[in-house]
């Protein structure tokens, strides 16, 4: 049986969703798809909206934190999640890598469309001009590929921290439009102790998001 933590929410932020599939954007009939050209995109600024907060219970800390909080030709605007264990030692299905860290696949995919978090290191090459989004014609589905996530160490007062980086989600209109977008996904824990005692009764599932906000530099 798995036991589902809902973390609190900090400020006025919608309600907590669960695990989610990615499907197509919404598109219209008369929309057309069309390749994205950037040869002098407008700077912008990205934010911190608003997170949840992990409830004592749960003995668990997620942080946003933004290293680099403008987007420009240069380059993109950065942040970092990091996942904490203030609790005794146990497992946790996340590890900074290129498959299994928090946002992977269709988890750096934003609520609404609009925003693509990539891990550094693992961002597409196929860059549009000066845009930080990909030079590619949209599409009507996201594909990922199917593999599970095993369970890695997860020590006392350890922090699992990845950096990612904000790019444009190149199927929907616009570029980096200004507006708040939101980011779920779900942390599994295993109590080590338990299971040695032969009473753990399966994983605990901490559900948590966050918000980013968008704007025009200087706004």
């Amino acid at each position: 049986m798995r036991r589902r933590t809902v973390l609190a929410s900090l400020g006025a932020s919608a309600a907590l969703a669960g695990c989610r599939t990615v499907g197509s954007p919404e598109r219209t009939d008369s929309e057309t798809e069309t390749q994205p050209t950037c040869e002098s995109p407008e700077p912008r600024r990205v934010e911190l909206a608003g997170s949840a907060t992990a409830s004592d219970e749960a003995q668990f800390s997620a942080t946003v934190t933004i290293e680099r909080g403008r987007s420009t030709a240069e380059a993109p605007a950065r942040v970092t999640v990091g996942l904490g264990n203030d609790g005794p030692d146990r497992e946790i299905d996340v590890i900074d890598d290129g498959r299994c860290h928090i946002l992977n696949r269709g988890a750096g995919r934003s609520e609404p469309n609009g925003l693509w978090l990539y891990r550094v290191g693992d961002a597409p090459t196929d860059r549009a001009g000066e845009c930080w989004t990909r030079d590619r014609p949209p599409r009507d589905s996201v594909g990922f590929d199917g593999y599970g996530c095993g369970r890695y160490p997860f020590e006392s007062d350890d922090t699992v921290a990845t950096t990612y980086e904000v790019w444009d989600d190149y199927t929907v209109d616009g570029y980096l439009r200004p507006g708040t977008y939101r980011f779920d996904a779900s942390v599994a824990l295993w109590d080590e102790a338990a299971e040695e005692e032969g009473t753990d009764s399966g994983p605990t599932v901490v559900d948590w998001w966050f918000e980013l906000s968008v704007s025009a530099d200087g706004e």
